[in-house]
């Protein structure tokens, strides 16, 4: 049977249109399923106590499971700096804890401490620095951690007896616990509003915010 060009060209079109309302709800469908997951993981993201940096109201919320011991999460630390930089006042980066090393829970415990002190953020950024000396594989130096504490105008006793603090404690074990149930079992794991991010670097990172902001 001879199909006249006209009746054939509408049917493409038809067939086109359904193709994209169908994609669209597909789309739409699945983009609600990872809404209604971050709602529903909204208290195991963020908990209260959770340190941050940041407008609280920001657009957008950048979640790190972070292990301090974890040379991948040195590697991707310079990264989230250039793009907290970039997206300025719209980003706001909460960090939990993920210990999988043998020194992990000790240095987030100095970090924790380092709050106390409000240098949370210049001891990160000394002990992420020196972390190929504190965390060689070969021949651990855990005992460095204090030794790096003046540098970030830290008072070490201080620091030292701020890490015998039961909450200090009872906070990492909190963040291990949600980010198990999150399935963050990788460091560094992230969550940008809620959706997991499933490659890490630089493009990967900036694009699923930049994602969100649009």
């Amino acid at each position: 049977m001879k199909v006249s060009k006209p009746l054939l060209a509408g049917i493409v079109a038809i067939l086109a249109a359904t193709f994209v309302v169908g994609a669209n709800w597909y789309r739409s469908r699945e983009d609600s399923t990872a809404s209604n997951a971050a709602g529903a993981n909204a208290d195991r993201l963020v908990r209260p106590y959770s340190i941050s940096l940041g407008p609280d109201n920001a657009p957008v919320t950048l979640v790190e499971f972070f292990d301090p011991e974890c040379e991948s999460c040195r590697a991707m630390y310079p990264i989230v700096k250039q793009v907290m930089s970039e997206f300025d006042g719209r980003v706001r980066l909460v960090i939990r804890y993920m210990p999988l090393h043998g020194n992990s829970v000790y240095a987030a415990s100095l970090l924790e401490a380092a709050r106390a002190q409000n240098r949370y953020w210049e001891y990160l950024d000394i002990v992420m620095l020196r972390q190929p000396e504190w965390a060689s594989h070969a021949a651990p130096r855990p005992d460095l951690l204090l030794t790096y504490a003046p540098a970030a105008g830290l008072d070490v006793e201080q620091l030292r007896i701020a890490t015998t603090d039961p909450d200090i404690k009872s906070r990492i074990q909190q963040d291990q616990a949600d980010g198990t149930t999150l399935g963050a079992n990788r460091t560094p794991t992230f969550f940008v509003n809620g959706r997991m991010l499933m490659q890490l670097g630089y493009q990967p990172l900036r694009a699923a915010i930049q994602a969100e902001l649009e």
